[in-house]
């Protein structure tokens, strides 16, 4: 049995992009999903779940999606028939995690935040050599923080150090 049943959808620009030549898609549902968002947390690899919010964010293939009791955002989506493919296409995720709901062990636990760049920056030489790719090795520890560099380009860096920080 399907959990969401019906839904509408709107392209809004976001607030805090004013001028962006993307659009967020704001699926505003019909049928509460609150008691699905442990499921999808346990499912969905890499969720971010905060239950006292009743939030869970995900990213998948360049895509962000957030979902919250009544509604599923989604961005960054470049016109109309994307969003309404996309949209489709995660309702349907949600019907089918929620249909074997029976079959997963739900996820209430919420995925730790990523270490501060100060802390980074204490585990890293901070001789600023460059062989990184970074100009600085400050610069490094907040790539390496928004995850837009791996921690294996810092030929220096400990990895045990670096879990450590991490778990």
């Amino acid at each position: 049995m399907n959990l969401i049943h019906s839904y509408d959808m709107k392209l809004e620009t976001p607030d805090c992009f004013p001028g962006t030549d993307w659009y967020r898609a704001v699926v505003n549902l019909k049928d509460d999903i609150t008691d699905a968002l442990p499921y999808l947390n346990a499912e969905l690899e890499g969720a971010d779940y905060d239950a006292q919010a009743k939030v869970l964010l995900w990213k998948a293939g360049g895509i962000k999606y957030a979902f919250r009791p009544d509604e599923i955002v989604i961005a960054p989506v470049q016109e109309r028939e994307e969003a309404r493919r996309t949209a489709g296409e995660i309702i349907q995720t949600v019907n089918d995690i929620w249909k074997r709901k029976d079959e997963i062990e739900p996820n209430y636990e919420s995925r730790k935040p990523p270490p501060k760049v100060l802390d980074i920056y204490r585990i890293l030489p901070k001789t600023n050599c460059k062989e990184c790719g970074s100009p600085s090795c400050m610069a490094f520890a907040a790539a390496l923080r928004n995850d837009t560099v791996k921690l294996t380009l810092c030929p220096y860096l400990s990895k045990q150090e670096y879990s450590e920080l991490t778990s």
